[in-house]
Formats: C-alpha cells, structure tokens, sequence
C-alpha cells in the first residue's frame, strides 16, 4: 500500500502565479503613491519588452523540461508545443513593442482575467481534495474575471492614476496570492490527512506491512522441464495463432 501521491503542485506554474500577483500590486501602490505621468512613460517603454523576455523565459523553460523529464514518451503531453508558442509570443512582444504597448491597457484586463481563471482552477482542485475553502476560491476567481471584463469594456486606463483601476490591480493582485495561499494550504493539509490515514491503516492492520513485504522480496522458483513441443504438421494454422 502506498500513500497518495496523485496531487502535485507546477513550480513554473506557481512562480509565474507569483510574479503576476506581485507585479500587479507593486504598480497599484507606486501608481497611488508616485508620480503617475513618470510611472506610465515607464510601463509604456519597457513593460512589453519586459513581458516578452518573461515569456521567452517560460517557454524555454518548457521546452528544455520536455526533453530533460523524457515527456516525449507521453504522446498527451503538449509542454515542447506550447513552449515554442511562448517563446514565438515573447518574440512578438519584443520586436513588435510599439504596437502592443497601444493595447497595454487591454492586456491588463487580460491578465486579470488569467487571474481569475487561475482562482477557479484552484477552487476545483480544492473541491477536489475536499477542502472547505474550494468555495472562497470560487467566489475570488469569479469576482476577478468579472472586473476585469468590466475594465475591458469601459476602457479603463491603468497608468494615469485612476484611483479605481489602482484599487482594481492591489485587488486582483492581493486576492490572486491569497487564493493561492489557500491552494497551498489545502495542499498541506491533504498530504497530512494523507499521511495520518495510511498510518491509521498500518496500525489498525498490522499484519498488512508482513503480507506486502512477502512481493517486495524476489523469490527464485526453479522452472519446470520443459517437453518438447509436438511435431507440427506442414501448413497448419497452429503455427500463426501466437
């Protein structure tokens, strides 16, 4: 008997959840804080090259783990394909900055609702392992893709200083690490229950470790003579049947 293993968390996954948060409430405070006009001469100059490098990085990053974790013996998995997206992307944003950094704005709303969407994917797998707190998540990540879509719509610009759009990016940057923070929690008390139970089973039946040890030691079982097979008339059909 083994102990459950099946969920896992993605590092990549997780610092890119990370940066995102962070970054969203890093500018939400400077722009309530700073000089906004400064801090949008910024982020309209060097915020599509920055995002494009982040995303190269991340598609490198896939496609080096699909040949380093052999994933190429799984004809599912799909990480060399989408690294080689990312990375096209990144080269994208790079040479093509002075257009994209037109639709800044637009790609905030986007971000957001990544957000969002992460926070939903989160409250399922807390659903999942049974966590009571799979339903906080879910209200997060609905009220996140809302807003943004809302921002989207009414053309919010987020580098003047608006007082909302700041409050909408310390928000979803805020609420995306909290749920993230409950994600890990749950996964942390999963792999506890996961733990205690197994010991439980252990206890309540101590025979169980005597029975599986007997399958963890090879035991070596003369074989049989064999006899010669009989004699197999020419054109029989009895030789195509194995």
């Amino acid at each position: 008997m083994s102990k459950d293993t099946s969920v896992k968390n993605s590092k990549a996954g997780i610092t890119a959840h990370i940066i995102a948060s962070v970054l969203f409430v890093a500018l939400g405070i400077c722009l309530l804080l700073m000089d906004a006009t400064m801090i949008s001469t910024l982020i309209y100059s060097f915020s599509v090259l920055t995002m494009g490098v982040l995303i190269i990085c991340f598609g490198a990053y896939y496609m080096i783990k699909y040949f380093f974790n052999k994933e190429y013996t799984k004809v599912s998995n799909y990480g060399f394909t989408m690294g080689v997206i990312l990375v096209i992307l990144g080269s994208l944003f790079i040479f093509k900055a002075d257009a994209i950094s037109l639709f800044i704005d637009a790609l905030v709303s986007l971000v957001g609702v990544v957000l969002g969407a992460v926070m939903l994917q989160q409250a399922f797998a807390l659903f999942h392992i049974q966590r009571s707190s799979w339903f906080i998540s879910l209200i997060l990540g609905i009220a996140t893709i809302a807003a943004s879509i809302y921002t989207y719509f009414y053309n919010y610009k987020f580098f003047d200083g608006n007082l909302y759009a700041c409050i909408f990016m310390i928000a979803v940057g805020g609420l995306s690490l909290f749920s993230l923070l409950l994600m890990l929690i749950g996964l942390h008390d999963h792999k506890k229950d996961s733990e205690r139970i197994y010991s439980r089973n252990v206890e309540d039946n101590p025979t169980r470790k005597q029975d599986d040890s007997i399958f963890e030691e090879e035991v070596e079982i003369p074989s049989p003579v064999e006899e010669p097979a009989p004699a197999v008339e020419e054109g029989a059909d009895a030789l195509f049947e194995e």
